[in-house]
């Protein structure tokens, strides 16, 4: 006979789990989100200073940090354009209401 746990009685390391399981997204998974990717332009960029590297392992790193540039911007925007579009949903949704 297994015990059955309530969310109160797990420790506080793990209700971070229990949150990844309830529907809708959290402010912080953005963040982590927007920070990882701005890691990886970074350590590109730093590669391609720092390292000595031959002109072709050169080339696919620079190709690599464009293509993470990219991926920066488009996720800044799409952030910024999902959070215009959660703050405009209760409003359209009271105006419905109100038909």
């Amino acid at each position: 006979m297994a015990a059955e746990h309530k969310e109160d009685e797990l420790p506080a390391a793990l209700g971070w789990v229990v949150s990844l399981l309830e529907p809708g997204t959290r402010p912080g998974v953005f963040t982590f989100f927007k920070m990882v990717v701005f890691t990886l332009v970074l350590t590109l960029a730093g590669m391609l200073h720092f390292l000595e590297v031959d002109a072709e392992v050169a080339m696919h790193l620079k190709i690599f940090l464009g293509l993470a540039t990219v991926l920066a911007c488009i996720t800044v925007w799409f952030f910024y354009e999902l959070q215009i579009a959660q703050a405009a949903a209760p409003a359209s949704a009271e105006v419905k209401k109100d038909k």
